[in-house]
């Protein structure tokens, strides 16, 4: 694991830092497209984040889980201050982490140094600075503190906190902001060799953008003698963008775990977009650094965790507004991946309930697909609540001369010479789901008109049914063969004729090309569809790893083996008496239905422990094998709250060796294990 750059820098809590990646499907990583444009509201290129690497000692972060692990970067950074170790403004700097240091420069004398250091809680901002400046005159020269804060649109809000220290035992020192005394600051100093020490606190309420932002934020520190100037990085509050980056804890995450081992510290952002997606008032950082999107903030998944996900390609768009009516910003992204020797985009919607929970995928549909100078394309409407997809004109290519393949883990991109000319998706408080079609007029029977409602709502007594599919079957005595089948799943397995399925996907697992309806209720998977089991029957595996149908938390499904049925992906909690006392493991696990209607487990794996306080959290994710028609899994070391190696009560079990592929230790010595789909089961890559 790579430690952090702070001198006995804590495991704070157990918030998730480290969460299970899920890879977009698509083709290979591509390189970023040099002529993609950042949307309106976005910084498109952040030069001062590549500097304030190159130049602040980000690339040498390094060390192991000891607590005494030496500090290596002097940038300015936020630090976010212990519960049970607040800040003591006596003057004396001895406890506070690493400072970042402004070396003697430009006409300041060469014994005029400034090393500053930066800590914040809920309430307040807190300064320490050390000055060395023989001809120090307290209540003249000064530590001036720029802040930039990233505004929603891409703009800053720059403020100088101006720090006057007061000379001991004859004058107070003051706080500034904008020239103007700061209701609620203070300042302490004490003699310092030959200069003078200081300790000072800010309310956050005196930056008043900052109660909304905490995440984005640059900066710089000068300090101001009679000698001279000296600061801490470039910029100034009329160029904010060209000041150094100045991190907070979960940003300081994002550095540790994700941009350092992936060799981005010297990468700026494709884009950046600041907004607030939970809706608790507090804003997030949305960024993609090559192909990874990541987002973190100051109340996003407890404040110090982060989000990742690997775009698997290149980043086309990214911009955030609420395109599902609930009142709140989701993140859309558009992006392009390789697939053969062409090109697929894709238009991609992740929704956030709140702060407590990651982003998920709501909407995911194939808008582009290009080959060289053939290329079919497909319009959308964005909206709130609903999303229209429609056919645009072919270029260069027509039905004969079109053999691409159908997209199976998005929807697939509509053909002009389909039978679907439109498609309508509204917000269904989970997801977005289709609504309504309209066709082709050259496609349908004799008659028909060119218009169809979907499954999701809106009929129309009109239309007819869908021409493309087979007809559904049904039971002599009549009614809708859907609803039976679940009411005899109800009555078979005791259930009350109400019990509601918590996921209804409607998805191809199994049979012809007619999708299957797969539920999760309960603790059960049940599938049934006109092309299952002939029509008439149903299947059922019960998720019995699990106590209680509350601990499965979620049913997705996509096709990772490779063969045009997609399998279902299984995410919980399982609750287990050990040893050393009771724990939650989170877990994943991968089914696939057969031909026959059996449900099987294809793998399983740990991904994060927690008891009390104390968690492991690993990294999974899936992503595309190296001929591309299959996805390979691969677990990686994540991030320890509150459990070191030396505490850790369990061993760390081998790869292989049990029921479950096992959960992988930040100081268990495997750097990574990759699974990959065999023709019968997900064994270790080498094996």
């Amino acid at each position: 694991m790579t430690e952090s750059c702070y001198r006995s820098r804590p495991m704070r809590f157990p918030a998730l830092a480290f969460l299970v990646a899920l890879a977009a499907c698509g083709g290979a990583t591509a390189a970023q497209n040099p002529e993609a444009k950042a949307p309106e509201g976005t910084i498109e290129e952040d030069h001062s984040f590549s500097e304030y690497a190159a130049t602040h000692g980000i690339t040498t972060l390094s060390g192991s889980s000891s607590e005494t692990a030496e500090a290596t970067a002097d940038g300015l950074r936020f630090e976010h201050v212990e519960k049970d170790r607040p800040v003591k403004l006596d003057g004396v700097l001895s406890e506070w982490p690493p400072f970042a240091k402004a070396p003697a420069a430009g006409s300041a004398p060469a014994k005029t140094s400034l090393s500053i250091a930066l800590q914040y809680d809920e309430a307040k901002i807190y300064v320490g600075a050390d000055i060395s400046d023989p001809s120090f005159v307290a209540g003249q020269h000064r530590v001036v503190l720029t802040l930039a804060i990233p505004q929603a649109g891409g703009s800053y809000a720059a403020y100088e906190i101006d720090l006057y220290p007061g000379k001991p035992g004859e004058s107070e020192g003051s706080v500034r902001v904008g020239r103007r005394p700061a209701p609620g600051a203070k300042i302490v100093e004490a003699p310092s060799g030959a200069g003078m020490s200081l300790e000072a606190s800010l309310p956050w309420s005196a930056l008043p953008e900052a109660r909304s932002t905490r995440v984005g934020i640059h900066g710089v520190a000068r300090y101001v003698g009679s000698g001279g100037t000296i600061a801490t990085g470039p910029g100034d509050a009329r160029h904010p963008a060209a000041m150094p980056w100045v991190p907070t804890e979960p940003e300081l995450s994002l550095i540790e775990q994700l941009l350092d081992p992936k060799g981005l510290t010297r990468t700026a952002p494709a884009a950046e977009v600041i907004a607030d997606i939970t809706g608790d008032g507090v804003r997030e950082r949305i960024a993609v650094y090559e192909h990874y999107l990541t987002i973190c903030g100051t109340s996003f998944l407890g404040g110090t965790g982060f989000f990742y996900r690997d775009l698997v390609g290149e980043l086309v768009k990214l911009e955030v507004r609420d395109v599902t009516g609930r009142g709140k910003e989701d993140v859309v992204v558009r992006r392009r991946a390789s697939v053969g020797d062409g090109t697929r985009e894709y238009l991609e919607i992740l929704s956030t309930a709140d702060a407590s929970q990651e982003p998920r995928i709501t909407f995911a549909h194939e808008i582009e697909v290009r080959q060289s100078d053939h290329r079919v394309d497909n319009s959308v409407r964005i909206g709130r609540g609903a999303i229209d997809v429609a056919v645009e004109r072919a270029t260069n290519w027509d039905p004969a001369s079109y053999n691409e393949p159908i997209a199976s883990d998005v929807e697939p991109v509509l053909l002009p010479w389909g039978p679907v000319r439109s498609q309508t998706y509204r917000w269904d408080g989970s997801r977005f789901a289709r609504s309504k079609e309209t066709f082709q007029k050259e496609q349908l029977p004799p008659g028909a008109v060119a218009h169809a409602a979907g499954s999701g709502g809106g009929e129309d007594p009109a239309a007819p049914p869908r021409p493309a599919e087979p007809p559904t079957p049904t039971v002599t005595r009549g009614g809708d063969l859907s609803a039976q089948l679940l009411d005899t799943y109800r009555r078979d397995r005791g259930l009350p004729p109400d019990a509601k399925p918590r996921v209804d996907l409607q998805v191809q697992v199994s049979g012809d090309e007619r999708p299957e309806r797969v539920l999760l209720i309960g603790r059960d998977i049940v599938v049934f569809g006109p092309g299952f089991k002939g029509g008439t029957g149903y299947a059922f595996v019960t998720l019995s790893q699990f106590e209680a149908g509350g601990d499965v938390k979620d049913l997705t499904a996509r096709d990772l083996t490779g063969d045009g049925d997609a399998d279902l992906v299984v995410r919980g909690v399982r609750r287990v008496k050990a040893d050393h006392g009771a724990v939650e493991s989170e877990v994943i696990f991968v089914y696939q239905v057969d031909d026959g209607g059996t449900i099987s487990r294809l793998f399983g794996i740990e991904s994060g422990r927690e008891q009390g306080k104390k968690r492991v959290q690993g990294l999974v994710q899936f992503i595309p094998s190296p001929g591309g028609k299959s996805f390979d899994i691969v677990a990686a070391p994540g991030r320890a709250f509150g459990w070191t190696a030396r505490s850790y009560p369990w061993a760390q079990d081998p790869p292989g060796g049990g029921d479950i592929e096992p959960l992988l230790l930040p100081w268990g010595g495997i750097k990574s294990v990759r699974y990959a789909w065999n023709g019968s089961q997900f064994a270790r890559a080498g094996d």
